[in-house]
């Protein structure tokens, strides 16, 4: 059945029809089901053309209802004048229904855009993590709110915001992440994934979808879900609740979080992006200190006039070139940014984050790095990048 709040501000039917209207092209959209309706009952008298349609179909119902009652009153019959009565009462509140969740989205909107304002204000990665879910509960009117992240094929509960319950929030962490919950094909994530669209679970004490041990421990009774994909591939996931004010979550509070998680994900790749240009900009700016300061030695240096001789280079020059020139002949560029991260201790996930690249295509560069380096794990790999600054050359896998 098609509501008011399906019919939306058209203009009159001679412009959806093309007829003469300056502005009509073939790439105009075509009348949705309810605007031809609406162009018919005009054509047919029965509603008066106007700019705003749901006030031109009330206008035409009252006006409609106010003869039948006219003519029922005349005839006397009054267990149809009172059934007319009941008729156009629930019409009056199905009208009302509608203008409030007209204003509840419009006022939704709004806040949505003012959280997501103050979370392109924050300038680290783990600062805007933690913010997300706060700022989804106290701007969009939400009691509690959480943010899981996808990693390795699980949902691992990244940060969570209870209103003033935190050490309820922080229990909530700490169990999610005890479980992080693989994405089997039976769970509503996985089919967020696959659908790439909102959720909403209106019992989840009987869903046979959700996550049972995470659903009993928060004793969520309903919840709204969104995933998070800044890029097309979903990263994560947010989920919020009204369990403290006791209501259940309904389509809008769906479309609060599906809209609040698309802004979050762009303004967390933005974050991301900065902050690895505030890395690269401190490389940079230590380069350039490191070469200016060599640059003042070479030229305060004291000249001696004679012959140059040929200058041996230090042990501890040849240890600083000899690994990196060696380490080259046998793996590329890309492996040897893979294996300095494998040395430092980065997961397959922080060094495609890092580098920019998938956690497939990390998972290739290590199995190609282990295998030339003959190494049976990467903590064997990265054994051998560090001794490679201290040991001589018959280390290396195949030396002299």
């Amino acid at each position: 059945m098609t509501t008011f709040d399906q019919l939306p501000d058209i203009p009159g039917p001679t412009a959806l029809s093309g007829g003469g209207h300056p502005g009509w092209n073939s790439r105009a959209p075509r009348p949705t089901p309810a605007q031809r309706r609406y162009l018919e009952a005009c054509e047919l008298g029965a509603v008066e053309a106007g700019d705003d349609p749901r006030r031109a179909v009330a206008e035409a119902v009252d006006a409609h209802s106010a003869t039948v009652r006219g003519v029922l009153e005349e005839l006397g019959d009054l267990h149809s004048l009172a059934a007319l009565e009941a008729v156009l009462d629930l019409s009056l509140l199905e009208r009302e229904l509608l203008e409030d969740d007209a204003r509840r989205r419009t006022v939704a909107l709004l806040r949505v855009q003012e959280a997501l304002s103050k979370l392109r204000a924050v300038g680290a990665v783990d600062a805007i993590v933690d913010r997300a879910p706060r700022e989804l509960v106290q701007s969009c009117g939400f009691d509690r709110a959480v943010l899981f992240r996808v990693h390795e094929g699980r949902m691992v509960m990244e940060a969570a915001y209870f209103g003033e319950d935190e050490m309820g929030a922080e229990k909530m962490v700490a169990f999610a992440q005890s479980v992080a919950p693989p994405l089997d094909h039976m769970l509503l994530e996985t089919e967020m994934i696959r659908r790439r669209a909102p959720a909403i679970v209106r019992d989840a004490r009987n869903d046979p979808r959700v996550n049972r041990p995470i659903v009993d421990f928060s004793l969520t009774r309903s919840y709204v879900a969104a995933p998070v994909m800044p890029t097309g591939q979903v990263i994560g996931f947010l989920h919020a609740d009204r369990l403290y004010s006791g209501q259940t979550v309904d389509e809008i509070d769906r479309d609060i979080v599906w809209a609040f998680a698309e802004g979050f994900g762009y303004a967390f790749e933005r974050t991301v992006l900065l902050e690895r240009m505030r890395r690269q900009q401190a490389e940079v700016r230590r380069a350039l200190a490191s070469a200016e300061a060599a640059a003042k030695a070479l030229q305060d240096a004291d000249l001696d006039l004679r012959k140059v001789e040929p200058v041996e280079q230090s042990p501890a020059a040849r240890l600083l070139a000899e690994p990196q020139s060696r380490i080259h002949t046998v793996l590329t560029r890309r492996e040897v940014e893979v294996l300095r991260l494998m040395a430092a201790g980065r997961t397959n996930q922080q060094i495609a984050v890092e580098l920019v690249i998938s956690t497939g295509t990390v998972k290739s560069h290590v199995k190609r790095v282990l295998r030339k380096l003959q190494a049976t794990n990467r903590a064997e790999a990265a054994s051998t990048y560090v001794r490679m600054a201290s040991q001589p050359e018959s280390w290396w896998p195949g030396g002299s």
